[in-house]
C-alpha cells in the first residue's frame, strides 16, 4: 500500500510538471513573461509554483497534514523543471497529494480497526457460546465432587458434548447408587451392632444380675447366722462379699448404660434428652443446661425416628455432655436439635476454654471419635470446633431415612 501510494505521488508530481511546462511554453510563446508568472499562480494548481527570472522567493507551500514521518515513509521531495523559453522555474510539490494519501490511509486504518473490533466481538460470543457448556458442564462436575449426584447436562446439538454429557450422568446415577447402598449397608451394620448390643445388655441384666443377686442374699444369709466371735471372721468376709457384689452390680449397670440406653425402651427420645440434660443439673446444678428443640412442633418427628437414628442422637448428646463437663468447665451448656424433613441437626455448645486439639475428633476421647464413625458410617457429617463466643462447639448432621433399618426385613439382611 505504502509502495503504491510512492508511485501514485511520483506519477501526479511528473504529471503535474508536464502540466505546466505545457503552461509555461504558451505563455512564452505568447510574449507574456514574466507577467504571465503570476497569472500561472494565481490558476490554483495545487502541485505547482511558478517563478520567474526576478528570482522572488516563491510562494510558501502548503500546509502540510501529514506527519512528517509519513511524509518521509513515503518518500515525496519537490520536483523542478526549467524552460529556457522565457527563464522560468516551475516546482511541483507533493505535500497536498501526500496529504491525500494519510487521509486515505487514515479512513482506511480507522475503518479496518472498526471491523477488526466488530470482528474480535463477534468472536468473542461466538467463542463464549461455543464454550458456555463447556462452563455448565464443569459446574455439573464441580457438583457431583461436591455430593450433588443430581447431573443433566445439554450439549445444544453438539454430538461430542452430548455424548461427554451423557457418559458423566451415567457416572452421577452410578455414584448415586453406590451412595445409597454404601449408606443403606452402613445403616444396617449399625443396626446389627445395635441389636447385638441390646442383646448383651439383656444377657448381662438376666444372667450377671441373677448371679450378683444370689450372692447377696448369700452373703446376708451369712450375716444374720453368725454367733458370738467364733463367727467374727465369717462376718467379715461375708461384708466384704456384700461390697464387692454392690461394686459389680454398679459397674454392670454402668456397662448396661453404655451398651443399651434404657431410657429409650422407656421414653421417647424428647423425654430422654430432657431427662439426660435434667440429670446433669442435678449433678452439677451450677451449671446451666439448656436443651432446644426446633421448630417445636417437630417434637413428634422427633420421637418417631427410627431406632438406630434415635440411638445415635442420644449417644452424641451424652457423650458431648460427658466431655463438656469432663474437659470444659463450663458455666453454661446448650443443647440444640432442629428436625427437618430429610435431615436432623444437633449442635451442643458450651462457654469453656476450647479445644486444646484444634478440634480434632480423632484426638477426643474414645465417645467422641465412636460417635463420629458411627455418624459417618449412616452418611451424615460431624464436626468439632471453636463456638461463636468461645469454647467447644460439636454439630452433626444426620440424614432421616425413608425407611427404618432396624426394620426387621433390614435385620434379615444381615444374617
Amino acid at each position: 500500500m505504502v509502495a503504491n501510494a510512492r508511485d501514485a505521488v511520483r506519477a501526479e508530481m511528473a504529471s503535474a510538471l508536464e502540466l505546466g511546462g505545457a503552461l509555461g511554453l504558451a505563455m512564452a510563446e505568447r510574449g507574456e513573461m514574466p507577467d504571465g508568472i503570476g497569472i500561472l499562480n494565481s490558476l490554483g494548481l495545487r502541485h505547482l509554483r511558478f517563478i520567474g527570472p526576478d528570482g522572488l522567493p516563491r510562494p510558501e507551500p502548503a500546509e502540510r497534514r501529514a506527519p512528517d514521518w509519513f511524509a518521509a515513509l513515503i518518500g515525496g521531495e519537490p520536483q523542478e523543471r526549467r524552460l529556457v523559453a522565457g527563464d522560468l522555474r516551475i516546482v511541483a510539490e507533493p505535500w497536498d497529494e501526500i496529504a491525500e494519501v494519510w487521509e486515505d490511509m487514515s479512513d482506511l486504518a480507522a475503518a479496518m480497526l472498526a471491523v477488526g473490533l466488530l470482528l474480535m466481538a463477534a468472536a468473542h460470543l461466538a467463542v463464549g457460546r461455543a464454550l458456555a457448556p463447556l462452563s455448565r458442564l464443569e459446574a455439573g462436575v464441580e457438583r457431583l465432587r461436591a455430593g450433588d449426584y443430581a447431573f443433566a447436562f445439554d450439549g445444544h446439538g453438539v454430538p461430542e458434548l452430548d455424548r461427554l454429557g451423557t457418559g458423566i450422568a451415567a457416572l452421577a446415577d452410578g455414584l448415586a447408587a453406590a451412595e445409597r447402598e454404601n449408606r443403606q449397608a452402613g445403616q444396617r451394620i449399625v443396626a446389627a451392632q445395635d441389636a447385638e448390643r441390646r442383646e448383651i445388655a439383656r444377657e448381662i441384666h438376666d444372667e450377671l444380675g441373677a448371679a450378683l443377686f444370689a450372692i447377696k442374699v448369700d452373703a446376708g444369709r451369712i450375716l444374720r447366722l453368725r454367733d458370738g466371735d467364733a463367727d467374727t471372721e465369717a462376718a467379715e468376709r461375708a461384708g466384704k462379699i456384700l461390697d464387692t457384689a454392690a461394686e459389680v452390680h454398679r459397674l454392670s449397670r454402668r456397662i448396661l448404660a453404655r451398651l443399651r440406653p434404657a431410657l429409650l425402651d422407656q421414653l421417647p427420645l424428647s423425654e430422654a434428652l430432657a431427662d439426660l440434660a435434667g440429670d446433669w443439673m442435678r449433678r452439677q446444678p451450677d451449671i446451666a443446661v439448656t436443651l432446644a428443640i426446633e421448630p417445636p412442633a417437630a417434637v413428634a418427628d422427633l420421637d418417631g425416628c427410627d431406632e438406630v437414628l434415635r440411638l445415635t442422637v442420644y449417644r452424641l448428646v451424652q457423650e458431648s455432655l460427658v466431655n463438656a463437663f469432663r474437659h470444659a468447665a463450663p458455666s453454661a451448656v446448650a443443647v440444640g436439635l432442629r428436625i427437618d424433613p430429610d435431615m436432623v441437626e444437633i449442635t451442643i455448645t458450651d462457654d469453656g476454654p476450647g479445644m486444646p486439639n484444634g478440634g480434632d475428633a480423632g484426638k477426643s476421647g474414645f465417645g467422641i471419635s465412636g460417635m463420629a464413625e458411627r455418624v459417618r458410617t449412616l452418611g451424615g457429617t460431624l464436626s468439632i470446633g471453636t463456638a461463636a463466643g468461645g469454647g467447644t462447639r460439636v454439630s452433626a448432621r444426620l440424614c432421616r431415612p425413608a425407611l427404618s433399618p432396624s426394620s426387621p426385613p433390614a435385620l434379615e439382611c444381615m444374617t
